[in-house]
């Protein structure tokens, strides 16, 4: 076997000259492993995000999910992913289209009693759920349709696996027991399979029948096709594709389902729970996607700072490699030689970088996306394989170089040469790779710049409010508690938290910006809420005088509530500058009249008609406009119509069971964070009814929103820092060779008189024009790319010349840095012995 013996002898010469060159091998083993963990970590992201399908469900690709999407008066649609039982109804009975249909809603449920309750991620699904899915237990058994029979249901859950391990130790035993879900003692009947979470990426804890978890909401929500209150899925039927089922739904739903609220079903869309092939793909998607091409772009400028290097080494081997040949040694076996280490470097960085990947996976998700992915990060073998082969490949290419100039060698200069010097000329292709590091380093520098600005800009804004040392509080109630009876508790802890130390302001409200929203019906003498111009219904937030000053609430014009505005007052309400301008255009909105609420059964007519027979509420005040949904300023939130009605004279609720209050609002001295569990466990220990109190920093319901942003800033910045950090090795290789090839010359300047001052800046001054070349090509490379990433930017532009300067000043700073060392050894230089060189 010739070939293994050549091989064999060609590994053993590599580790004996890796032996003695520890600090060329480290360099390229950990320039390798890092770039490959880095692309290992952003492929299984984008894999995660966008390719891959939800963990354990069968024949994924043949479940879609179902979305309404309804007509407006001015021709217009919205599309809404939720809707009501009785539409789940009419698709179950479907034939033709689907194999099978569930609903399910995914939301945290309470796990315990008193003061001991903690919360659970929680599915509550209809008993089809696991059959549509294709999911088989891991332990015992799932629940079915009779399970969850109208109107209640069984006293029974499902373990997710990760809870399964994390509270019971994986134990069999637990199957049988009994434990507390929502003040309601279930019994376990089953185990999910390991990674299956249903159809999203966060982690479930328990799966449970929704008649169960549904039993204490009353008839409401399975009758009334206005409630939406579930998230439907279906199998489609073998040969059977979204765009011929989609019709079939939207007829099914039209023949069995009563439209009201003014709604008209337009179509019905199925989306597939592979993210990547449905039409609405997540802003963080779509960053990830970007990353990975960002992290590839990495890896390239790794690939060519190796070759460099090896270049340069080759370069020192020249001698080495001319005794060789002049001993016999075929170019062909040279060239094996040459593979064979680079090949060996790369695999070496390979094995580094796998050991990394998972380091920057559970980075990116614990920091960035902890609510999005689940427990198990999102390197998988598949991508680690195409990680190794990409290693190969980059080994291949950085192993290339010195073989270019292999069949031009003079053996004889060489052997003269003891290895060779030559001038800057000889080194046009190092200085053509390092041209390429530093031009990409810098378009990722410009990105990391674009994104950081965007960032910085978009948390700096105004909303309008302030979020600055609030606590915003949910109840879950866990009785079947009527509406007053709720209310009286609200009220109630309003005062008992107030006695917390550390705690300045508490009070109830209902609806938050970018929490819950309360759209009543709404109706303005003298302007046409039915006109195709108006965008939105407004949207209204029973506030107190006090929830007014805690928010900051600025007022415009008029005056803000006082205590003396309560149940028996007259009724009064407060208008935003959206609002006060459209409807009143050209005269001053106070004193004028409002309607707001809904008049009688939605059934009995068009709720927007109805609410003209109520009475009229006086405008006393116009508000600063605020966001309410999105930080970015466009669609509706540009013109968002908002208005504020006294908590006391909150219209009634189409439904009986619905109260005033929808949570709390808590001012701290401090940061909020520092008094949360302090407030949760005087709720549950205090309340006069069993209780779970989710309590977190107001700014927590706008940080998903800055996700995109900030994924964006810290990836693009960390690869930026390490693509900059490489091509500063590249150039402090380069610099350093040329320095020891220009002994001479050097030499001769300083015997001729020149200063060893002048010789370092000669250096330098090298250095830094090739740097800038790179720089420039790198400047012109993100201006023309610019367009396609100014849609994740916000009030930023792609082509931001502030951005591209600090850029190519930072590489500048980098460059200096960078070649600091070799330029003073140049510089310190001895005449005499450079000119005793061989020449």
């Amino acid at each position: 076997m010739p070939l293994f013996t050549d091989l064999t002898r060609e590994l053993r010469y590599a580790a004996r000259t890796f032996r003695r060159e520890p600090a060329f091998v480290a360099g390229v083993i950990l320039t390798f492993g890092i770039a490959i963990g880095a692309n290992a970590a952003m492929f299984g992201l984008v894999r995660r995000l966008m390719l891959a399908p939800p963990p354990g469900v069968r024949e994924a690709g043949r479940v879609v999910t179902v979305g309404m999407t309804y007509a407006t008066d001015d021709g217009g649609t919205f599309t809404m992913s939720t809707t009501s039982y009785p539409v789940y109804r009419a698709l179950a009975t479907l034939g033709g289209a689907f194999d099978g249909v569930a609903a399910l809603q995914a939301d945290s449920m309470t796990l315990g009693r008193g003061s001991d309750l903690t919360p659970v991620a929680a599915v509550r699904a209809t008993g089809d759920y696991f059959a549509v899915l294709g999911v088989q237990p891991a332990a015992g058994r799932f629940f079915g349709p009779a399970d969850d029979e109208l109107p209640s249901g069984n006293d029974v859950v499902v373990l997710g696996h990760a809870f399964w391990q994390r509270r019971f130790a994986g134990s069999p035993a637990a199957i049988g027991q009994q434990i507390i879900v929502d003040d309601q003692s279930l019994t376990i009947i089953g185990v999910a399979p390991r990674g299956f979470n249903g159809t999203g990426l966060a982690a479930t804890d328990l799966f449970v029948p929704l008649t169960t978890a549904m039993r204490k909401q009353g008839s409401g929500w399975w009758t009334n096709a206005g409630m939406r209150v579930v998230t439907i899925v279906g199998r489609l039927r073998a040969g059977m594709t979204s765009m011929a089922a989609a019709p079939l739904a939207a007829r099914a739903i039209r023949e069995t389902v009563p439209e009201g609220l003014g709604s008209r079903l337009s179509a019905v869309r199925l989306e597939s729970l592979v993210p990547g092939r449905s039409a609405g793909e997540s802003a963080q998607a779509r960053i990830a996607l970007w990353l990975s091409g960002v992290s590839l772009v990495v890896l390239l400028i790794a690939t060519a700072n190796v070759g460099t290097l090896l270049l340069l080494r080759a370069a020192r081997r020249r001698r080495d490699g001319a005794v060789r040949a002049a001993l016999g040694a075929r170019r062909s076996d040279l060239a094996r030689q040459m593979l064979v280490e680079s090949m060996t470097l790369a695999l070496a960085g390979c094995v580094v970088g796998v050991m990394l990947s998972r380091w920057f996976s559970d980075v990116v998700r614990v920091t960035l996306m902890p609510d999005i992915v689940g427990v198990t990060g999102f390197v998988d073998p598949k991508v680690l394989a195409a990680s190794v082969a990409v290693a190969c490949f980059a080994g291949l290419l950085a192993g290339l170089g010195p073989l270019v100039n292999l069949g031009r060698r003079d053996l004889a200069a060489e052997l003269r040469s003891g290895g060779g010097h030559g001038g800057p000329g000889r080194f046009v292709f190092q200085r053509l790779l390092l041209g390429v590091q530093v031009s990409l380093s810098v378009v990722l520098i410009i990105g990391a710049g674009l994104f950081v600005q965007s960032l910085r800009r978009v948390q700096s804004q105004d909303l309008g409010f302030s979020t600055s040392r609030l606590l915003y509080v949910e109840l879950d109630f866990q009785t079947a508690a009527p509406a007053p009876e709720r209310d009286r508790v609200h009220a109630d802890l309003t005062t008992r938290i107030a006695s917390v130390a550390g705690v300045t302001g508490v009070t109830v409200v209902q609806g938050m910006p970018f929490s819950s929203h309360n759209i009543p019906p709404i109706n303005i003498p003298g302007y046409d809420m039915a006109s195709p111009a108006v965008q939105q219904i407004p949207t209204m937030y029973a506030a107190t005088p006090q929830y007014l000053e805690m928010m900051g609430v600025t007022l415009r014009a008029g005056r803000l509530f006082t205590s003396r505005d309560t149940t028996g007052s007259p009724l009064v309400v407060l208008v935003n500058e959206t609002l006060a301008r459209t409807a009143w255009p050209g005269q001053s909105p106070i004193g004028k009249c409002v309607k707001a609420g809904h008049a009688g059964s939605p059934e009995l007519g068009d709720p927007m008609a109805a609410a003209a027979f109520l009475p009229c509420r006086e405008v006393v005040g116009v508000v600063r406009d605020s966001r309410a949904r999105s930080l970015r300023a466009d669609g509706n939130e540009a013109t968002l119509m908002q208005y504020y009605i006294p908590l006391g004279q909150t219209p009634p609720a189409p439904f009986p069971d619905v109260p005033d209050a929808h949570g709390l609002l808590v001012q701290t001295s401090g940061e909020p964070e520092r008094y949360a569990t302090a407030v949760q466990r005087i709720i549950q220990s205090t309340s006069a009814i069993p209780v779970y109190a989710r309590v977190r920093p107001y700014q927590t319901l706008i940080d998903p929103q800055l996700r995109s942003w900030r994924l964006g800033a810290t990836l693009f910045s960390v690869f930026g820092m390490l693509a900059l950090g490489i091509a500063a090795i590249g150039l402090f290789a380069v610099v350093s060779y040329l320095v020891s090839q220009r002994t001479r010359e050097i030499g001769v300047r300083l015997a001729l008189g020149g200063s060893s001052g002048g010789v370092v800046g000669l250096v330098i001054r090298d250095a830094v024009r090739l740097a800038a070349t790179g720089g420039v090509v790198g400047v012109l490379i993100a201006l023309a790319g610019g367009s396609v990433v100014q849609s994740m930017l916000y009030e930023t532009s792609a082509r931001d010349p502030l951005i591209a300067a600090a850029a190519v000043m930072a590489l500048l700073l980098v460059t200096v840095v960078a070649v600091a060392l070799p330029a003073w050894r140049a510089g310190r230089v001895s005449p005499m012995a450079a000119l005793r060189q061989d020449g």
